[in-house]
């Protein structure tokens, strides 16, 4: 937005209101279309990533093909991810389109969980909308899982203004919750198969995790592997 009024300021007249010339309007045009082009209309190959997976060698991972990632930002509602800032920092240098994902813990409060995500993850244009894993049950979690969660999840589409991504695993979704979030983008978890199952309430997935605990070279441990589909465009699933 900066650029934009730079672009506007320098048309500015002293005796009358502001116009904008011909080579201004080109400069504007040049750099809407700049913005545009530094999100891919097409990603091939993602991973996601955490402390859990050890030093990371961006490089190689970009020299492999991979051009998205998903990072761990947090989980419950006071475990931050000690690589989160070194990986995001990394991950955009390298020109990697990226996201935060926040492990949601079924035990804790939803609205503490969202406002702990938020302090951890500044998320902006291009940067895919944020994410919660949700995939385990605690043995202290109370019956009705789908309230909690739709309270964490309208937390967070209120401050960064767009529908949360839910990763999750069929077998998990079915037994745990309902059909009333088939308006949130889905990343679903299963492999071993041609194509995933998709869980009550929704008619398609949007990221799959098809692979787990994979040897990646550029990665000290095991990463996990995700494509996107191919019948969803990125701008459905990034910032505006």
């Amino acid at each position: 937005m900066l650029v934009l009024f730079a672009a506007c300021a320098d048309t500015r007249h002293d005796d009358g209101p502001s116009t904008v010339s011909g080579t201004a309007e080109a400069a504007l045009t040049a750099t809407l279309a700049s913005a545009a082009a530094s999100v891919p209309t097409k990603l091939e190959k993602g991973l996601d990533l955490s402390v859990h997976s050890g030093i990371v060698d961006w490089e190689k991972l970009v020299e492999q093909g991979f051009d998205f990632v998903f990072l761990k930002a947090s989980e419950g509602v006071d475990l931050a991810d000690s690589a989160f800032a070194g990986h995001w920092e990394s991950a955009g240098q390298q020109g990697l389109v990226r996201g935060a994902y926040h492990f949601y813990v079924t035990e804790d409060d939803p609205k503490e969980q969202a406002e702990f995500f938020i302090k951890q993850a500044q998320l902006g244009s291009g940067d895919f909308a944020p994410v919660v894993d949700i995939e385990l049950i605690g043995n202290a979690t109370k019956p009705g899982l789908s309230d909690p969660l739709h309270t964490f999840l309208d937390l967070l589409e209120e401050h960064y203004g767009v529908r949360p991504i839910i990763y999750t695993s069929p077998n998990f979704w079915d037994a745990h919750l309902d059909a009333t979030f088939g308006d949130y983008p889905l990343w679903i978890a299963e492999y071993g198969v041609e194509v995933p199952r998709i869980p009550v309430g929704w008619e398609r997935w949007s990221v799959w995790q098809f692979a787990d605990d994979s040897d990646v070279h550029g990665v000290e441990k095991d990463a996990d592997l995700n494509r996107l589909h191919p019948g969803v465009g990125v701008e459905a699933l990034v910032i505006p």
